[in-house]
């Protein structure tokens, strides 16, 4: 048993007469937990030539693909992840707007912050931009900085969520 408490077997048995989108994420998703990429990465491929454009299954097949070391085709699938996350990363843009309208001076500099950062790190590994590698002169400023932006970033959608 998963830890949700449903077997692969059962999922793909349910799945065979009624595919869904959450079903085959959770089927998936389950597989990868497990240590099972290879079929991780079946269910996620089966998944998504019925959701294309189901970008948690992506991130599945992408994450299976690394754990078995084809990381080419890993990279191949999660670039549009990428582009998606930039996407969303407007919301940042929007509140620190909606936030200066409403006189929160900290709060829009801070979502202006993580909008400008997000972009930043985005648009260098789109362009396959330089590396957090350990030998790099100040990559560990760099390495912290991120750190802190990402720790960041998850307050403000637990805030977001809580709403």
């Amino acid at each position: 048993m998963s830890e949700q408490g449903v077997s692969p077997e059962r999922l793909k048995e349910r799945l065979e007469r009624e595919p869904c989108a959450g079903a085959m994420h959770l089927l998936a998703e389950t597989y990868y937990q497990q240590g099972q990429y290879p079929q991780a990465a079946a269910a996620s491929r089966q998944a998504l030539s019925l959701y294309p454009e189901n970008l948690e299954l992506r991130l599945i097949l992408g994450q299976s693909l690394v754990s078995l070391g084809e990381f080419a085709e890993a990279e191949e699938i999660l670039k549009p992840l990428v582009a998606a996350i930039g996407r969303l990363g407007e919301v940042f843009h929007t509140l620190q707007h909606l936030y200066q309208g409403q006189g929160q001076v900290a709060a829009a500099a801070q979502a202006g912050e993580f909008y400008r950062l997000l972009q930043e790190g985005l648009e260098a590994l789109l362009k396959g931009g330089e590396t957090l590698a350990p030998s790099q002169p100040g990559s560990d400023r760099r390495r912290g900085h991120l750190a802190r932006t990402l720790e960041a970033l998850k307050k403000w959608q637990q805030a977001l969520q809580s709403h």
